[in-house]
């Protein structure tokens, strides 16, 4: 008899805020989508570090990132990234 995998990092109904470093990514929030209060605590802090000028980009799997237009927070995303923007030339 087979058993089934248990859920694994993006079946869950659970967002997360992280801002982009060097050494890896720091969890600033995480919003459960039916607790209205981490969704506005995460919204706040979301449009706190755009105000500082940071950028963000959008992942459903981890692996694949999409950048976010305008000032709210994607809730239906598994994970939001802030980063500061690059510049190129």
């Amino acid at each position: 008899m087979s058993q089934l995998p248990g859920p694994g990092p993006y079946d869950v109904d659970v967002g997360k805020l992280l801002r982009q470093m060097t050494d890896g990514n720091e969890l600033l929030a995480e919003w459960d989508r039916s607790d209205p209060a981490s969704v506005a605590a995460a919204e706040q802090e979301f449009r706190r570090w755009l105000d500082r000028d940071y950028v963000a980009v959008r992942s459903d799997d981890g692996a694949h990132f999409k950048p976010v237009d305008g000032d709210r927070l994607p809730l239906d995303a598994d994970e939001v990234v802030l980063s500061t923007a690059m510049g190129g030339g």
